[in-house]
């Protein structure tokens, strides 16, 4: 156990450079959280490009490069500019002493026995075992035909993160059960420090409370943990980004949403959903003013927008070029898949009934729904970048399911409420914050309206 807690302190301390580089201002409860989450995304990057660079992985060679990022990083935050602290302090609440408890009970469930599940024996875990019995990623057993059932062609985030607790304290198949620990504070930890800039307190530690049951994955030593955190921070980032034009969240959005990428394929997607959705509450004029001639011309928002996500992509690509040149075998997309989108299409309705039937916790959807319905038409186009990031994952999920080369019934109860349970946080978060503003009176959001950067005048030409 104190191996891992070692490894993950290192992790947080290797964070916090990056993302005072990423944020000046990210102070309290939000830097905790983002500190781990980049120390676990960098650690990824550090063992994929030791491996690529033919170097096997050691404590001393993980530990020299780790150290030259710290510093690289710890440079570029102290030449940042400080903006001034946009951040709300996120003032403590009773509802948090119950998150604490809800956290520490979950711990206990994580670490009660060593991992159990039939994916980490099968696919996480087995991956990086391999992978730290040979010092590198081993590309010749990812590339094997005996091993298709391994899913090679998911990223790594995950299972090298294993590794690098692995090498800091040997190889402990119970106590990997805090990293999930790690990764869902983490999360928890971002969304109190947001949750604080539009709500009150009471407000803010209650949806953090709330949240505590669905931030933090139960499929222990599967890649949701991971997935649910960066995915979540990323949206939610993004969503920050596009309604106070802030750029140091569009940086960690665009950050969250690479790493979330390399956790799992559903990260894949999610990048495609996000983009999807900036495009579609984006795609507007807005005029800029030449400095040479001072007239004033056209620029396309949802252009300049799309731009902004750039470090995503970037982050994104290594996974899917090694992807490709090392013909690391997919599932979904293997054989004839329009062909069996074509037959399965005339049965849409019983496919579609069947995952409705399947669907996790029902009732928290269709509170969820009903929240939407309920909450003000404004609220609602406030928010339309969260809810249409969620439908069009929905969407791209139940399509896996028409083009899946096995058996539809079983795909479904092996992975839907998984699925499903991976996008319910951004979700969740506006929801409520669109009802507790209704309760309210619609007032705004408690931070400061002043810290908001002024909107730039629009033009429909």
């Amino acid at each position: 156990m104190t191996a891992t807690l070692v490894a993950i302190l290192s992790l947080t301390v290797l964070g916090i450079p990056i993302a005072l580089s990423v944020d000046r201002s990210s102070r309290g409860p939000m830097i905790i959280g983002t500190s781990f989450l980049y120390g676990s995304g960098t650690m990824f990057l550090v063992l994929l490009t030791l491996s690529l660079a033919h170097i096997r992985w050691t404590l001393i060679s993980v530990s020299v490069s780790a150290l030259a990022i710290f510093c690289a990083a710890a440079v570029i935050a102290r030449r940042r500019p400080a903006t001034g602290n946009r951040q709300r302090p996120a003032r403590p609440h009773v509802f948090d002493l119950l998150t604490i408890v809800t956290i520490a009970g979950y711990s206990l469930f994580a670490t009660l026995v060593p991992l159990w599940e039939w994916d980490f024996w099968a696919i996480w875990g087995l991956k990086a075992k391999v992978f730290l019995e040979t010092g590198a990623i081993d590309w010749r057993f990812l590339q094997s035909h005996w091993n298709t059932f391994l899913h090679p062609d998911y990223p790594l985030l995950v299972p090298l993160n294993f590794d690098f607790v692995a090498l800091a304290g040997g190889w402990n198949d119970r106590w990997l059960g805090l990293l999930f620990v790690a990764w869902g504070m983490a999360l928890l930890f971002i969304i109190r420090a947001m949750a604080a800039r539009e709500m009150t307190p009471f407000y803010a530690s209650l949806l953090t409370l709330g949240l505590a049951g669905i931030a933090v994955s139960t499929n222990i030593g599967l890649a949701e943990g991971a997935l649910i955190a960066f995915s979540s921070a990323g949206v939610l980032f993004v969503r920050t980004g596009l309604l106070d034009d802030d750029a140091a969240s569009w940086r960690n959005g665009a950050l969250m949403l690479g790493f979330a990428a390399n956790c799992k394929n559903e990260g894949m997607a999610l990048l495609v959903a996000v983009t999807l959705a900036m495009l579609a509450v984006s795609w507007s004029r807005v005029l800029t003013v030449s400095q040479e001639n001072h007239t004033a011309r056209p620029r396309n928002r949802a252009t300049a927008r799309l731009l902004r996500l750039w470090p995503a992509y970037a982050l994104a690509a290594p996974w899917l070029v090694l992807r490709a040149t090392r013909a690391l075998a997919t599932d979904i997309a293997g054989g004839s898949a329009l062909v069996r989108l074509m037959a399965r299409l005339p049965h849409a309705h019983l496919i579609l009934g069947y995952l409705a039937a399947k669907l996790y916790k029902p009732w928290f959807w269709v509170a969820l729904l009903a929240g939407i319905l309920i909450a003000p038409a404004a609220a609602r186009r406030r928010e339309a970048f969260v809810l249409l990031v969620t439908a069009i994952q929905l969407v791209f999920f139940a399509g896996a399911y028409f083009v899946t080369p096995h058996d539809i019934h079983w795909h479904v109860l092996t992975s839907w409420a998984r699925l499903t349970g991976q996008i319910t946080v951004p979700i969740t978060f506006v929801v409520f914050l669109m009802l507790a503003n209704s309760l309210r009176g619609g007032e705004d959001a408690p931070h400061d309206e002043a810290t908001r950067p002024a909107v730039p005048a629009r033009s429909d030409q």
